[in-house]
């Protein structure tokens, strides 16, 4: 999984309430103090202000009196010009924070989970399909699934194996209908999830959930291809039919 580092400064001024902005994403240039990262990234909040400065989480004090809202998730302290303050976020879900010795300067992390990249496994079922290439399976994850994909035509069943640790949440699968018809059952680490299905127009996509850490995902339908595919099928229809003709053949030499 690739995880990545995203740096906010605190720009000169930050200090003054009527300063144009309080935080500056280095990367964007966003100056809302709002960022949306992926589980496992780190953000640093680096200090350009000449004076001293906090990142603390929660909500800041909304009277006069300053009584502060502090959650005790995260807390730098106080780091002067020059420093920075690093932290990384493992849980999914909304961390505000903002700075104890200037309030009015906030913002909120996202954390997201990271959907990961399109990327496909070639050649499944080579051995059933009529080219004897076999079929283009898609999908969607933050890691990758080995290449090998267990078909059991008399399960009418797909297991793809995870090969790296998953935060994503979810997988989405692009299914070709002449690989699996039908999927209407799925079990993760062999528990069954329920999950979403769409048609679309190169084959079934599924959107299943997966806990943290996956490792198989096992999807039946009302029929995967079958034990004799229909290649198999054609070089054996080929051969009977030939077996039948040279037979014919030879009972015409003795009539």
């Amino acid at each position: 999984m690739h995880l990545q580092r995203h740096e906010i400064l605190i720009p000169t001024g930050a200090s003054d309430p009527n300063a144009p902005f309080f935080w500056s994403e280095k990367s964007t240039g966003v100056t809302t103090g709002v960022i949306t990262v992926n589980p496992g990234d780190s953000v640093t909040w680096s200090n350009a202000d000449t004076a001293f400065h906090t990142v603390t989480s929660g909500i800041p004090p909304t009277t006069e009196d300053g009584i502060f809202e502090e959650d005790g998730i995260f807390d730098s302290g106080f780091f002067t010009a020059g420093k920075s303050y690093t932290r990384q976020f493992n849980d999914l879900g909304d961390f505000p924070y903002y700075c104890s010795l200037h309030p009015w300067m906030d913002g909120v992390v996202h954390v997201v989970a990271n959907p990961g990249s399109v990327q496909s496994i070639d050649n499944v079922g080579s051995g059933y399909s009529d080219d004897g290439v076999g079929f283009e399976v898609k999908y969607i994850l933050d890691t990758n699934l080995q290449k090998d994909v267990l078909i059991n035509p008399d399960e009418k069943s797909l297991t793809f194996y995870i090969s790296g640790d998953t935060q994503s949440g979810n997988i989405t699968f692009v299914l070709p209908t002449g690989l699996i018809q039908n999927p209407n059952v799925v079990w993760v680490d062999g528990v069954s999830v329920d999950f979403e299905m769409d048609e679309t127009a190169t084959g079934t996509k599924l959107m299943v959930p997966i806990p943290s850490h996956s490792e198989e995902i096992k999807i039946m339908g009302t029929q995967v291809i079958p034990e004799f595919g229909f290649l198999a099928l054609g070089i054996l229809s080929i051969g009977v039919f030939s077996t039948l003709l040279l037979t014919r053949s030879k009972f015409s030499i003795f009539r």
